[in-house]
């Protein structure tokens, strides 16, 4: 088994030579050998629909039916339609191969490849002679032969124009297409030199079909599209303006009316025939009087005529006339006139049902009421295995025997390559071989039947398109990968970009696909690429045919690294075409909730599908929780967030691809590349993905090994989650620094903190919510001072609050903080009092709030502060000066007002009881607060320039009580009465007043000289 391995079982290049996608381009020889039995639909003509009957016929029986159908009018329309490479040409090929030859016959066969319309009309006049049929040979000669491309397609153009033109409003498909009949209408723009420049750019539908009108297409390019489509309408011009305003308008109506657009394109298709012939120069009539001339020059030598034509569009230009005359009836007033018409045509189904009514009319009358349809071929109850593996069998030994050999066979006969090779047993018992006898080496059933599910089109996913299947499956593996095969390579990684898993097919599960990963660790990809393709998916990576494995050289697995019995599929490779079911969990205990994201896991990673938004969030919440219910809240040292809410954990790690990010899942967001986590698509996460969801439902299935895997996450990016929280609660040490200092600040404003406080002392105040703070000597504050002072009171609390959860721990999340992280606070702290001076240029963390209202101006407020605290001073001393005791002067104030009293001296009721309580509260006050005041002053300007404000700060924010507002009123009141006193007594003299005079002015000198005395405070 093992001489299979790199085995070549046919030359590259005479593959290359023998296989064609073209059923024109082979031999009859090589046609006949490599054709294989087609499935064939008949559909009823309704209006312009195709209903399928059920019946399925073979080509022998398509090729009875157009040569044995009796005539009743002398002309059969026998249409054969289908999609793009469906096989049309190929029925119509295989037709004229197999028409009996008869001397009663005249065959004329149009070829898709020969599109001018030199060809067709000489074709079509071919073995007729007359002087009209001369005249039209050298008229069409000298159409071909007298210009060129560019200028012909300038004349289609002008040609539609004029026909346009003539066109009323009951020449339109709808009624708003009114609005494009006429010279003002469609016409309009195909008049605009603008718009004509975008009608004859490249690609555009009017140069394709000059240059196919004028010369046959090389079959290497596309074919000429059926007409015009909405595509080639002016809607993408770029400079609309320079249009002419009419022409403006109507595009302002097209691109504003889907319907117009599609009505516009009808008319464009309807008058193209009368175009072409006018740029043509081929007159209206003279094609259809000119068929008709042919049929009648073969009706005097008695012979039908059979016309096959591989693609209706080439008669494109035109197909009125043509029809006409291939359709007009045989038999005039009782005597046949022409000879018989039998036309088998090939039409794409879109052509067909688009052909205009009149066209259409003729072709419904002119046919059996069927068509031949071979869009119809296979479905959902049979996939067509055995008849896609006959038609690839054929051209699989075609491309083995070559072309020549096949010639020399006649087409019959032909050797089967298989029958003398050595390897014959091993590969047809390990690859198959198809009822006629070929190997399918290096295919088998299940690869054909994938691969033609991966080409066909989308809307038709059963669809077999022969073209197709032999174009991107059958040459590319024999001729592209024959040096991967001959060295081992084969399938590369380019088979997977060439063959996506199809819609109706099993991916390959990806629990198998993590498994060759884990253990193929030389070729994983082409491996996986086996498995799907050629073992048919299979739950189990050991269930693949050993003859295959051996040839692949892929490795042997320990049994006891496979799946236990019970587990996997292990037929699936025997039922190839057999309708396959979703590879999850069968499990009775599993929701059918479950069961569905189980499915999209898979899709997502075998087949590429996006996943879902919702199950994408809810895949990221897993994985976020994983992480934030592990994280210990210790490093650095926090309150615990709750998990939803305002100032969530949802908030600092959303359930987004921002913080995991899933391939594959629409990720549209800017900063989906910095996720920290991030999920590859790929097998091994979507099994991965599925295990996370069977536990959290308790469903049995889910793997222990996922378990481990999200823990190893959780502990992985802790330091990403903490970092995110760091930034959302804005707990860098930069912020909390700023935080701190806006707390220290606003304690210097409460008269708690100022510079030169122990670090104990700071800490204390720093963490103090204030709630119990009040100033002494509030009332002695200027107005700045204490507006600051109360806006941040106000705040306070909320700040404090934030600067403990952000550096302190709680019980639970809603408990307090019950510690501060001492280690991580003091250093902050200690930053934050190195500075007392407000600066908010390098931003403010938003949970600072308002408590830093006003501190802008805080230098201003120090300044009045230090000013207000010097004029207090000052009038202080200036009536009690330095060295007097407090208690003493209270007393002599008391004992002046006693002796006043005796001679009449003494000041008024109320003035003297307003002495006396201030007398009170000046005895109980603290005298030495003007001592410490007048130290703080003297310290700022000792102070240095830089060390200046924070003295200033410390002058100003020191709490003196109500001692010296007191002292101050005290003295000032009593000086103002004792200053009115004295005078009084010197203006008294003589009498027996003057001794008690001399004696209260004793007394007041005294006063005096106690004032003036320097002493210490008490």
């Amino acid at each position: 088994m093992s001489d299979l391995r790199n085995h070549l079982c046919w030359a590259p290049e005479t593959a290359s030579a023998t296989i064609s996608t073209e059923a024109v381009n082979p031999s009859a020889e090589v046609f006949l050998a490599t054709h294989a039995p087609l499935r064939i639909s008949r559909s009823l003509i309704k209006g312009r629909d195709l209903k399928p009957t059920g019946i399925t016929v073979d080509e022998r029986t398509v090729l009875r039916d157009f040569l044995e159908s009796k005539l009743t009018t002398g002309t059969l329309l026998m249409p054969v339609v289908g999609d793009s490479g469906s096989g049309k040409s190929h029925l119509v090929r295989w037709v004229r191969e197999h028409i009996p030859s008869s001397a009663r016959r005249r065959v004329i066969y149009l070829e898709k490849s020969e599109t001018s319309l030199k060809s067709v009309v000489e074709k079509l006049l071919e073995g007729v002679e007359g002087d009209s049929l001369d005249q039209l040979r050298k008229d069409v000669r000298s159409f071909s032969e007298g210009v060129d491309e560019e200028s012909l397609s300038r004349r289609l153009i002008n040609a539609l124009n004029e026909a346009l033109a003539k066109t009323g409003p009951d020449d339109v498909p709808s009624r708003q297409a009114r609005v494009l009949s006429g010279p003002k209408g469609l016409a309009s723009l195909l008049q605009d030199p603008y718009i004509q420049q975008h009608l004859l750019a490249p690609g555009k539908y009017i140069p394709q079909y000059a240059a196919q009108l004028l010369n046959n297409r090389d079959l290497e390019n596309p074919e000429r599209a059926p007409g015009f489509s909405v595509e080639d309408l002016p809607l993408e011009v770029q400079e609309v303006k320079q249009a002419s305003v009419i022409a403006q308008r109507l595009l302002e109506k097209l691109l504003s009316i889907p319907n117009l657009r599609q009505d516009a394109v009808d008319m464009l298709n309807t008058h193209m025939e009368s175009a072409v012939k006018s740029a043509s120069n081929i007159g209206t009539g003279r094609l259809a009087k000119a068929m008709l001339e042919v049929r009648e020059a073969y009706e005097t030598q008695d012979k039908e005529i059979i016309l096959l034509v591989e693609d209706f569009a080439l008669i494109q230009g035109v197909q009125r006339e043509l029809l006409e005359a291939l359709t007009e009836a045989a038999t005039r007033e009782g005597r046949q006139r022409y000879a018989s018409m039998r036309t088998l045509m090939a039409v794409t189904t879109g052509y067909f049902r688009d052909l205009p009514e009149t066209v259409m009319s003729r072709v419904s009358a002119s046919t059996t009421g069927y068509v031949y349809d071979l869009d119809q071929v296979f479905d959902e109850g049979n996939a067509g295995v055995e008849e896609i593996a006959s038609f690839a069998g054929r051209y699989l030994n075609a491309a083995r025997v070559g072309r020549e050999e096949l010639e020399r066979a006649g087409g019959k006969n032909f050797t089967n390559a298989c029958e003398n090779c050595s390897l014959k047993t091993e590969c047809h018992e390990s690859f198959g071989l198809t009822s006629e006898g070929y190997g399918l080496y290096p295919f088998n059933r299940s690869s054909l039947l994938r691969m033609a599910h991966s080409v066909a089109p989308s809307n038709r996913p059963w669809a077999f398109v022969p073209r197709t299947f032999l174009g991107s499956v059958i040459r590319p593996v024999l001729v592209d990968s024959a040096n991967e095969i001959r060295d081992g390579s084969f399938p590369a990684e380019r088979l997977r970009e060439r063959f996506r898993t199809a819609e109706i097919d099993t991916a390959l599960p990806t629990s198998v696909d993590e498994f060759i990963g884990n253990h193929n660790h030389v070729d994983p990809h082409r491996h996986r690429l086996i498995l799907e393709f050629w073992a048919d998916a299979p739950d189990n990576a050991g269930h693949i045919e050993e003859g295959i494995r051996n040839a692949f050289g892929l490795p042997v697995f320990d049994e006891d690294l496979l799946p236990s019995n019970g587990e996997g599929d292990s037929d699936r490779g025997q039922r190839v075409g057999e309708k396959t079911v979703s590879l999850v969990p069968r499990s009775d205990g599993i929701s059918k909730s479950l069961k569905g994201k189980l499915q999209r896991l898979e899709d997502w990673a075998a087949r590429d599908k996006r996943l879902d938004q919702v199950l994408a969030r809810e895949l990221r919440t897993l994985a976020i929780n994983a992480v934030t219910r592990r994280y210990l809240w210790s490093s650095p040292l926090m309150k615990e967030l709750p998990q939803k809410g305002e100032g969530s954990i949802e908030k600092v790690w959303p359930a987004k691809a921002i913080t995991v990010s899933i391939e594959g899942a629409g990720e549209n967001l800017p900063g989906v590349e910095r996720a920290p986590i991030s999920f590859l698509r790929n097998a091994t996460n979507s099994q991965f993905f599925q295990s996370l969801l069977l536990a959290q439902e308790g469903a049995p299935g889910a793997r222990s090994e996922a378990t481990w895997r999200l823990a190893r996450i959780a502990e992985n990016h802790g330091g990403s989650f903490s970092n995110a929280l760091v930034k959302f609660i804005e707990s860098s040490d930069e912020s909390l620094v700023v935080g701190l200092k806006v707390s220290l600040v606003g304690a210097a404003l409460a008269g708690r903190a100022w510079p030169g406080m122990s670090d104990i002392e700071l800490m204390d105040v720093a963490f103090d919510d204030g709630s119990t703070w009040k100033r002494g000597d509030l009332a002695s504050r200027v107005p700045a001072w204490r507006l600051r002072l109360e806006n941040h009171l106000r705040e306070r609390a909320s700040l404090v609050g934030a600067l403990r959860s952000r550096l302190g721990i709680s019980q639970g999340v809603t408990g307090a903080v019950r510690m501060i992280d001492a280690a991580r606070a003091l250093p902050l702290v200690l930053e934050a009092a190195r500075s007392w001076r407000w600066d908010s240029s390098g931003g403010v963390p938003k949970w600072v709030g308002n408590t830093v209202s006003g501190l802008s101006g805080l230098e201003g407020a120090v300044s009045q502060q230090v000013d207000q605290l010097k004029e207090m001073v000052a009038e202080i001393r200036s009536r009690a000066p330095r060295g007097g005791e407090g208690k003493a002067t209270v007393d002599a104030i008391r004992a002046s007002l006693e002796a006043a009293d005796t001679v009449g001296l003494s000041p008024n009721l109320m003035e003297r009881q307003r002495i006396l309580q201030l007398a009170a509260a000046a005895e109980g006050a603290d005298w030495r607060a003007i001592a410490a005041a007048e130290r703080d002053l003297e310290s700022i300007t000792s102070a240095s320039a830089e060390g200046q404000f924070d003295r200033a700060l410390v002058a100003a924010a020191r709490d003196h009580g109500a001692s010296l507002q007191v002292i101050c009123a005290f003295l000032v009141a009593s000086d103002t009465w004792l200053t009115r006193a004295l005078a009084d007594a010197r203006e008294r003299h003589g009498g027996t007043g003057d001794s008690i005079t001399d004696e209260v002015q004793t007394l007041l000198q005294e006063w005096a000289a106690l004032s003036a005395m320097e002493g210490t405070e008490k």
